[in-house]
């Protein structure tokens, strides 16, 4: 393999889904991933417990399961799939040929999604939010790095900046 090679994304929600990187010495990984947190530096097994933020996020995802005006049902338990390292080599082998589990026998770090729901109604927010007044201005939901180290849409944020000090 010579290239990363990304899914089509799933226009229903706003996940990538399970993709492949070439890294630099030209092994191949699956990822990076972003599978769900339960605590804000979640990053691997218990490290950095904090049993109050997972209280919270498992409340909201409960309030989730109950209502939402999205499919969060079907979205969580897919989402879940991803910690296993079966599921993952599985989804990376329909991309790319000769992808077997037997290779990944380690996990790498997951990275973080900065998925926004809205939760008054109780919605993926699908782009991004632009928040700021003359002071700063916050890119929120900045679910792609690629998108936002772009030069069209750094102008974007720049004229929003402008708009406000103005």
């Amino acid at each position: 393999m010579k290239t990363n090679i990304y899914p089509v994304p799933n226009l229903k929600n706003p996940f990538l889904g399970v993709h492949t990187t070439v890294t630099v010495d030209g092994s191949v990984k699956i990822g990076p991933t972003a599978i769900p947190a339960f605590w804000r530096e979640h990053y691997q097994g218990l490290d950095n417990f904090n049993l109050g933020e997972m209280l919270e996020i498992l409340w909201r995802e409960i309030g989730l399961f109950i209502s939402s005006q999205f499919d969060f049902k079907r979205l969580a338990f897919e989402e879940l799939k991803k910690y296993s390292r079966e599921y993952l080599t599985l989804q990376a082998s329909e991309l790319v040929e000769g992808i077997k589990k037997a290779d990944y026998t380690k996990w790498g770090r997951p990275g973080v999604r900065a998925q926004l729901i809205n939760t008054k109604d109780r919605t993926l927010e699908m782009d991004f939010v632009i928040e700021g007044d003359e002071k700063s201005m916050h890119v929120l939901n900045a679910v792609s790095p690629g998108f936002t180290c772009s030069i069209p849409f750094a102008k974007f944020v720049v004229e929003k900046i402008q708009n406000h000090i103005s």
